[in-house]
């Protein structure tokens, strides 16, 4: 598994170096999956390049409407509580002086089934390809409109440059957290989501086997859930 993170991290490395504009925006907002009428905690870093910048007045919206302002913390982190309503995807805009970052908060129903897209590991062509796999935006819109879908980022390392990679590549907007070694399956399980399907590379579906989902990989190596367009899922996913 430590070649294959080596590999991704270095992708990400180069989108730094060769993107026409800054990759590192001074507002990170933090999406978030969360239950209808729940109250979470909206989480935004703030930074100056690659280091944390605390200490600034940061104020939240959520769909256009501002819900105050907090301090950022030495570490850059802020914190703002917030109720949810009814079930939807709210975007969220943390603004620091004329700095702005912009995150979502997908609402769910209980019991709702999720699609997970592993990004690095099924919407890549290749380690270091800058485009997407050939249809596979288009199938993700389609697999949106029966289930919500949540893209997974693999490491803790590069989420603001896959973040800019989705954008870049003009893929639906929807909710993007961090895989964190399969910890994420676990939250959204008991909270009373269901793990509908995982797409994406082997180590990810397996974190995600104690909940029996959908899998679907485009590793040859894996014969019982391997797939070789994103089409085939489309009509696997009904």
């Amino acid at each position: 598994m430590g070649d294959c993170v080596n590999l991704r991290y270095l992708f990400f490395l180069l989108l730094i170096f060769t993107s026409s504009g800054p990759v590192y925006a001074d507002v990170f907002v933090y999406d978030t999956v969360a239950l209808s009428r729940e109250e979470i905690l909206i989480k935004a870093e703030t930074k100056k390049g690659y280091f944390a910048k605390g200490g600034q007045l940061v104020e939240f919206s959520v769909n256009g409407k501002s819900i105050g302002s907090v301090l950022s913390g030495g570490d850059g982190i802020a914190y703002k509580i917030f109720k949810t309503g009814s079930a939807g995807l709210c975007t969220v805009t943390a603004k620091s002086g004329k700095d702005a970052g912009r995150g979502y908060i997908m609402v769910l129903k209980r019991g709702s089934e999720i699609v997970f897209v592993d990004v690095e590991g099924s919407l890549l062509a290749a380690p270091f390809a800058k485009k997407p796999v050939d249809s596979s935006r288009k199938v993700i819109k389609k697999i949106m409109d029966k289930y919500p879908v949540v893209y997974l980022h693999f490491g803790d390392i590069g989420i603001k440059e896959v973040r800019e990679w989705l954008i870049r590549n003009k893929f639906p907007d929807s909710a993007f957290l961090a895989w964190k070694m399969g910890d994420v399956f676990a939250e959204l399980d008991k909270k009373g989501f269901r793990i509908k399907a995982v797409i994406g590379s082997q180590v990810v579906i397996d974190s995600a086997g104690e909940f029996e989902p959908m899998v679907f990989s485009f590793d040859e190596q894996n014969s019982s859930s391997h797939i070789r367009k994103w089409q085939e899922i489309e009509k696997k996913l009904r």
